[in-house]
């Protein structure tokens, strides 16, 4: 635990607070033997690195080996989880993954010098150098990133997310106290922001020090910042990346606002999905205040600021500003209605300003290195380097921090391509209230919001996902078309009963009862769901738009011709049994949940109106069985 230096300036008590944690990160830097540090984060807790790093403690004490053991977070190769860090005397630091329970051994034993460094589970040396391994950084993986290094994330895989002297030996706070101790005045920092152009990362891109601004100079004294970390995309984990791997960066980023928009108190709202992160801001909150960094009196100063980390209600409206405040305060998430906006009333009706995570986060570097070195990355509309998770069908899955206006083409390249056997068809980017568009305009994408809002898209939140050409279109309509209705708050009949109508037509197309009047009705749905409160149904049938517009050709397959090339869309297809003598059809038989094989040896079928078409059967005897296109039955349209 860090403790707070009780006299002098706030540099005074920051350099106090920073001196011994220089040493203590020092010496983890370059420890007296060698440690091998799991990398802890969901992606490769999903992957099994809990089951990975108990084998190794109990490798290490089998064999008494001379070994630490430790924990920091993953670098962004989410395809190679569990990712394991060993880091020598000298400093040098080398990754290795995929590394199993059942390599535990292998890991202990290059960690002791038994065997070389070089193994074939070595990926590259993120710090010093080991002959035979490559720098991390040339890995093709990290091709786009800054050649100077990272930025944002530059101590993700060098630090233990779990102990502030890590960050704070690695200048972390020094932006706050620098502030504090009456270098710039709140004005200054709220102009700093606006020349750096730092917008808002959740995908709308308006200016946060203009919106910092709104909030100065609203009127009272009880203003409050707050953090949107309801992060609900799939495919989009920026913001869990931040939270888990650097919380106090957070923390920095939310002290700075408060400082600059005259804020006593302040929200990290984390969806309920994220326990690791918030177990980690928690974690961290309480360091910070007992280190002086929160609370009465921030490093000596007349500065009070109280932190509190939000467990979110699980609603997907909740990640819209005024839906989340009405959670915040143990209201139903539900947007209000605006105006007023935030800055004028907000949380309990006070003046706030909400902003995501990864904007906060940017905030302590911007006034650490100035507006100028910020802009140096990125294009005129949008400056700066920013997360992004790629998903999907592709074959390297992960994060990365990139430049703005970075091809799109490149980010596939960087990804090493489609899975094998697959070409790309389509990126999904924003969510379910985003956007699907088809590969023939990756050429005409880049990495900034203007390529895709010429599409009638959006770039979104900082995740993208890469749909091969096994994928149905319709299907993955239809999805969101649900899940947008799903999540509706109900506050308005345009955006629930319109979703709900959305979703019937789409849920009938896949089910084989496409209607020529379909298209103008889903097209009457969408003006309609403009006049709804919020974005959530204004932009609910943004990917069906896309849809009709990008791949009409396969929509009217579904329509028309009642066909799925994809194979995917449970009314157009059905199983036949093809193989009598596979011994699997009997286990099949057996696990079917709606007895639809029936007859006995030798003459077993799928009776098709008790299929549910849920694959299992296939699965298991992929022989014996096969999914195919159901034959077309000629559409009957009664004459009056």
């Amino acid at each position: 635990m860090v403790s707070a230096n009780p006299t002098g300036t706030p540099l005074e008590r920051y350099e106090a607070l920073k001196a011994p944690a220089e040493v203590a990160y020092a010496a983890w830097r370059t420890p007296e033997r060698a440690r091998i540090d799991v990398a802890i984060d969901t992606s490769s807790l999903a992957n099994g690195a809990k089951a990975t790093r108990a084998a190794i403690a109990a490798r290490i004490q089998e064999t008494n080996a001379t070994v630490d053991l430790g924990q920091n977070h993953g670098y962004g190769m989410q395809w190679l989880q569990p990712l394991v860090t060993i880091t020598f005397p000298d400093g040098a630091s080398v990754v290795y993954g995929p590394v199993k329970a059942d390599q535990a051994a292998a890991i202990v034993d290059i960690a002791t010098g038994r065997t070389p460094a070089t193994s074939t589970l070595a990926i590259g040396a993120v710090a010093g150098k080991r002959e035979g391994i490559p720098s991390l950084r040339d890995h093709p993986f990290f091709a786009l990133e800054p050649k100077t290094g990272r930025r944002l994330i530059h101590r993700l895989g060098l630090t233990d997310p779990e102990n502030m002297q890590h960050y704070l030996g690695t200048g972390g706070y020094h932006a706050a106290a620098r502030m504090l101790d009456r270098h710039q005045s709140p004005a200054q920092v709220r102009q700093e922001l606006i020349d750096s152009a730092l917008g808002g990362r959740g995908g709308g891109n308006f200016p946060a020090g203009t919106k910092w601004n709104f909030l100065a100079t609203a009127p009272g004294d009880e203003h409050y910042v707050i953090c949107n970390a309801d992060e609900g995309d799939p495919g989009a984990w920026v913001n869990r990346v931040i939270m888990e791997g650097d919380p106090h960066l957070l923390i920095e980023g939310l002290l700075i606002a408060a400082y600059a928009t005259g804020s006593r108190g302040g929200f990290i709202y984390v969806r309920d999905e994220y326990p690791l992160a918030i177990a980690r801001l928690e974690a961290a909150v309480r360091e910070a205040e007992a280190a002086g960094l929160l609370g009465n009196g921030v490093l000596g100063t007349s500065m009070n600021f109280e932190l509190r980390v939000i467990r979110g209600a699980g609603a997907y409206v909740c990640g819209e500003e005024t839906g989340l405040i009405n959670s915040i305060q143990d209201g139903r998430g539900m947007p209000r209605v605006k105006p007023p906006f935030p800055a004028g009333s907000g949380v309990f009706f006070k003046p706030s300003n909400v902003n995501n995570v990864e904007t906060y986060a940017n905030a302590p570097m911007v006034v650490e290195h100035g507006a100028q070195r910020y802009i140096e990355y990125g294009t005129e509309r949008m400056r700066g380097t920013r997360l992004f998770s790629f998903s999907g069908d592709i074959q390297r899955v992960g994060f990365m921090e990139i430049p703005f206006g970075v091809p799109l083409a490149g980010v596939i390249e960087a990804c090493g391509g489609m899975l094998p056997g697959q070409q790309l068809k389509a990126i999904q980017s924003g969510g379910p209230l985003g956007s699907m568009l088809p590969a023939r305009e990756v050429p005409n994408l880049s990495m900034e919001n203007v390529p895709f809002s010429a599409l009638d898209a959006l770039m979104g939140g900082g995740g993208i996902v890469f749909l091969g050409d096994q994928v149905c279109t319709i299907h993955m309509a239809e999805m969101f078309t649900q899940f947008v209705e799903e999540e509706s708050c109900g506050r308005c009949t345009t955006c629930h009963g319109g979703n709900q109508r959305q979703t019937e037509i789409i849920r009938r197309t896949i089910a084989g009862d496409g209607r020529h009047e379909d298209r103008h009705n889903l097209a009457l749905i969408d003006r309609t769901l403009q006049f709804s409160n919020c974005v959530h149904g204004q932009f609910s049938p943004k990917i069906v738009r896309n849809t009709l517009r990008f791949f009409s050709e396969e929509y009217e397959r579904h329509s028309a011709g009642r066909t799925c090339d994809a194979l995917e869309c449970e009314g157009l297809i059905r199983f036949r049994v093809t193989n009598q003598s596979d011994p699997r059809l009997v286990e099949a038989q057996e696990i079917c949940p709606t007895a639809a094989i029936i007859g006995g040896p030798g003459a077993r079928r799928v009776d098709d109106a008790l299929c549910i078409r849920c694959g299992a059967c296939t699965d298991v005897a992929p022989n014996a069985l096969v999914r195919e296109a159901k034959p077309a039955t000629p559409r009957v349209v009664a004459i009056s």
